[in-house]
């Protein structure tokens, strides 16, 4: 593995030595991503990485062609088949040797505790994450050993994203636009939501996998269509059945995932042509959003863009109604804990941290408007990893 490959997880192991944690072993998706550049499939993988050399992956036989030798030790496993003992059982033994290949009798050991909310595995039909079982035996296995919650040791280093990192965000927002771009092309009066949505996810998966390296690839689009949908797209809203009619205003809020990469977007469109107050309120929500990205520079606060993007919405009468946040981290999760782009934020935007910029209004009767690109803080100004909007 290169150095350039390497270097958010050189950085994770310098976090460790400052935190006193010898050793992670991991299991969520974003981890595992993190650390050994694998995107679980069925989310029983296992990353362990020291202070110190080379990660090793536990991962099942089904998926070890998935691993990636240049980032980790691949040690498959068998699961599931008639053949195969219990997972737990598998888990005991691998852990055990790693335990007394190293000589953890005394370690203080990074373990997933506390986060609710996360990324889901490739297969998220049916996603498994860690819960007591997994708890109870690393307890067992490492007894004599400090068991310490990792989450905030993960998430210090997941919020600068290397060079790398935006170099494979960049690419998932690609696949994203490919999704935007049949959406922008192809609506008409008379498609339904839910047609929209699944054009827009066809489309990413079918040009996806093989574009720039990717490999595998998945698409979660919610449409909002009309003045009653649009303005209850505040948040995120399901797919519906509802035809669109000419002049609807149309949203799509897309989520992409390219092997553990995540973008968020929010793309508007119009069934024909939009009329004055149309055209009025979204270039005003553009113009917020551009000056908001304006303010993704070091040194800024994580509240600088949410009061530039305000500022813009107040000036066009329309600041009550921007109601959520201007933006959340994002890369290694579709929502990361840090940093929000908010009122009162008062963490420091840092070179490499990236966050959706996403000002939005919903008006009763008129509908909602929200554009949202994913952009980075760059050492000279902002870094937009998707394509920013122009006025209509």
């Amino acid at each position: 593995m290169s150095d350039y490959e390497t270097q958010r997880v050189r950085r994770l192991q310098e976090l460790m030595v400052a935190a006193r944690v010898d050793y992670l072993v991991c299991r969520l998706p974003e981890n595992v991503v993190y650390i050994t550049e694998y995107w679980p499939h069925h989310g029983i993988s296992v990353a362990i990485l020291p202070q110190k050399g080379k990660p090793t992956l536990f991962i099942p036989e089904v998926e070890a062609d998935w691993g990636n030798p240049k980032w980790a030790e691949i040690i498959p496993f068998g699961w599931a088949l008639l053949k195969d003992p219990d997972l737990y059982t598998s888990y005991r033994q691998h852990l055990s040797e790693i335990r007394d290949t190293l000589g953890l009798t005394s370690a203080r050991i990074g373990v997933e505790k506390e986060l609710e909310v996360v990324a889901t595995t490739y297969r998220h039909a049916e996603p498994i994450i860690p819960a007591a079982p997994w708890a109870a035996m690393l307890d067992e296995v490492f007894a004599g050993s400090t068991l310490l919650d990792a989450t905030d040791l993960m998430q210090s280093a997941k919020l600068i994203k290397t060079s790398y990192d935006l170099e494979r965000l960049r690419v998932a927002n690609e696949l994203a636009e490919m999704g935007t771009a049949k959406f922008l092309s192809d609506l008409q009066p008379g498609m339904t939501e839910v047609q929209i949505s699944a054009m827009v996810e066809g489309t990413i998966r079918q040009k996806g996998a093989g574009y720039k390296g990717a490999r595998l690839v998945w698409a979660e689009a919610e449409v909002a269509s009309g003045p009653i949908n649009t303005t209850k797209a505040n948040l995120l809203i399901p797919s519906t059945d509802r035809a669109i009619e000419e002049g609807d205003l149309v949203m799509v809020e897309l989520a992409t995932v390219m092997d553990g990469y995540y973008s968020d977007l929010t793309y508007m469109a119009i069934a024909g042509e939009p009329n004055d107050r149309q055209r009025e309120v979204h270039n005003a929500v553009l113009e917020a959003q551009q000056a908001a990205s304006r303010q993704m520079v070091p040194g800024n606060s994580y509240e600088d863009p949410d009061i530039a993007a305000r500022k813009v919405l107040d000036d066009a009468g329309l600041g009550e109604y921007f109601v959520h946040v201007t933006g959340h981290g994002l890369g290694f999760r579709f929502h990361e804990s840090t940093p929000f782009l908010m009122p009162g934020a008062s963490g420091t935007l840092k070179e490499g941290i990236v966050s959706s910029v996403e000002p939005g209004v919903y008006i009763p009767g008129f509908g909602g408007i929200r554009i949202e690109d994913n952009v980075a803080v760059g050492r000279d100004g902002p870094d937009f990893l998707s394509t920013p909007r122009q006025p209509w």
